[in-house]
């Protein structure tokens, strides 16, 4: 790194909870590469993702639902910035969900706050989603009021309510970031990995609930350029919510059929918009104004780019491993996710 232009971030100490997850373990490689000191968070094993030789990565074993666990792990690190991306995620609704969103979106997060205050923190960055706007009308906006249709969202909109919370009891710098669906190589199972699966697979048709609905794909790379940028100037912006995607809006059924011409396939998508779920938000696109003004950050990688990265790794995989995206598929329709996942 040029010592003229180095990282505001170089040396800081930076904790990352959820650190074994798509978007953690991959900010914590971009982090490390800016020179800052990286803590992982995880309680699923976070430190044994090719990570561990490099001297400024430190892995936490915590859960953060233990208020006593977490105080003593961030009064060890001492992280003077935090990203706060552990989350269950948005799934079929239910007594299990509702009870895990509580506990891990909501509890969570009032644990990590606590411990972070008192250990001296500067700066939490919320992990939020743009879930939370539901059916609002769009390019969404930091103004726009919250209409949450999910267990998820519901949890989401609280957490934050106690992140600001925090700023009016303890003066506490934080920042709300909500990412529209965020994709790429590692990402989980979701609407790309069952199209790209079915294609290697020979299907003739795909079957999707719903379709109409739609989704602006920001790519992994750009959403951690987006974080580490809010991060640099977090502390004057607190208070705030940043908005980002990929910057094109596209329905769920035009998503899926451009993945299907970039693998040259001819298989047809079949909708079914009856079977679409009732907390389902329709729309879902900013236009990423607000985030250029605030850190001067914008998408860099095109739809059909990131999609060419994205099918070359999971074809990749599957070449190496022909049960992957199967195994994929039953372990989220276990979990109770809808078949058709869309994320953010």
């Amino acid at each position: 790194m040029n010592k003229h232009n180095a990282s505001p971030l170089v040396g800081r100490r930076v904790l990352i909870t959820g650190a074994s997850g798509f978007i953690g373990s991959q900010l914590a490689e971009h982090l490390l590469s800016e020179g800052a000191i990286v803590g992982g968070l995880d309680r699923t094993g976070g430190g044994i993702l090719g990570r561990s030789s490099n001297r400024n990565y430190f892995f936490l074993d915590c859960d953060l639902e233990n208020l006593e666990d977490t105080r003593r792990n961030l009064r060890e690190f001492a992280p003077q910035i935090l990203f706060h991306l552990a989350a269950h995620p948005d799934a079929k609704e239910g007594p299990s969900q509702y009870h895990a969103v509580i506990k891990a979106n909501i509890l969570a997060t009032v644990n990590a706050l606590e411990s972070f205050r008192a250990c001296g923190g500067e700066l939490f960055i919320y992990g939020d989603s743009s879930k939370v706007y539901g059916n609002t009308s769009i390019p969404v906006c930091e103004s726009m009021p919250v209409q949450p249709l999910s267990s998820y969202a519901i949890a989401k909109v609280a957490g934050w309510e106690y992140c600001k919370l925090f700023t009016r009891l303890h003066d506490l710098a934080v920042v709300s970031v909500r990412p529209t669906l965020v994709y790429g190589p590692g990402q989980g199972f979701n609407l790309i990995n069952r199209v790209v699966g079915a294609v290697l697979d020979g299907q003739q048709v795909l079957k999707l609930d719903g379709g109409n609905q739609t989704r602006a794909p920001l790519y992994i790379h750009d959403a951690t350029r987006a974080f580490t940028a809010i991060a640099e100037k977090g502390r004057e912006m607190s208070g705030r919510v940043i908005s980002i995607s990929g910057g094109s809006e596209i329905t769920v059924v035009d998503l899926a059929q451009l993945i299907i011409r970039l693998m040259g396939s001819t298989m047809h998508v079949e909708v079914d918009l009856s079977r679409m779920r009732p907390t389902e938000s329709m729309r879902s696109y900013c236009d990423n104004q607000e985030a250029f003004e605030a850190v001067g950050w914008e998408p860099r990688v095109s739809l059909r780019g990131g999609l060419k990265k994205t099918i070359d790794h999971l074809v990749e995989i599957r070449s190496r491993t022909e049960p992957f995206l199967n195994e994929g598929a039953a372990v989220s329709r276990q979990a109770g996710i809808q078949a058709e996942p869309l994320g953010n």
